[in-house]
């Protein structure tokens, strides 16, 4: 199974990666990317979210590919899944404060709402 798993360096986004850990340790041929998504001229953490992330399949003993691009999130997330045929994304839930959250709408709630996909939301 090809997961992909999208990080923005927020506590539930690292939930998630340690959901896909669990998932492949459970299962080594469970192939898993991480992915963080670069908004033009905004403030990121990304590298930082990508090494926490690498950090964790590497405790594990396993390894994850990390990608990082940029553009609108939600819409690279899927366009990434779709184009390199992931089976399953693990998003983190809300990753940004919960009110900018309420006026800008979650990106895992984006995913969930566009990607033909199986979506999996970690709280």
């Amino acid at each position: 199974m090809n997961i992909l798993v999208p990080v923005d360096g927020s506590d539930n986004a690292m939930r998630a990666v340690n959901y896909a850990v669990n998932l492949a340790r459970e299962n080594p041929k469970n192939q898993v990317t991480v992915i963080s998504v670069i908004q033009p001229f905004t403030e990121t953490h990304a590298g930082i979210a990508l090494e926490k992330a690498r950090n964790a399949f590497s405790e594990a003993g396993l390894i994850a590919e990390t990608v990082l691009m940029e553009g609108e999130p939600a819409d690279t997330i899927i366009r990434y899944a779709h184009e390199h045929n992931m089976d399953n994304i693990i998003i983190g839930n809300r990753g940004m404060g919960a009110l900018r959250s309420m006026v800008l709408g979650s990106v895992s709630y984006k995913v969930l709402g566009k990607s033909n996909k199986p979506v999996t939301i970690i709280k």
